[in-house]
């Protein structure tokens, strides 16, 4: 049985087209409560990283969550990716 992994996973919104994406950070969690945890811990610093990362760009970040890598494709190919 492999082990299943979760990325920090924002849904932002920019100027870009398509708007809307779901982007991940590259650190995998293999247990979904801690990568949760990570997020309420860290929710200000991520926002203000995907700020910089984006900035003029990006107009909100909608939310977050903890996905798999194939959940953020599947997803991202939904909004148009």
């Amino acid at each position: 049985m492999s082990t299943i992994l979760y990325f920090v996973t924002a849904l932002i919104l920019t100027t870009r087209v398509p708007p809307m994406a779901w982007i991940q950070y590259t650190a995998p969690y293999n247990n979904l409560e801690i990568c949760q945890q990570y997020i309420e811990h860290n929710r200000g610093s991520m926002l203000l990283t995907i700020g910089a990362y984006f900035n003029k760009d990006l107009v909100s970040v909608e939310k977050f969550e903890c996905l798999t890598r194939q959940e953020a494709v599947d997803r991202n190919t939904k909004l148009g990716h």
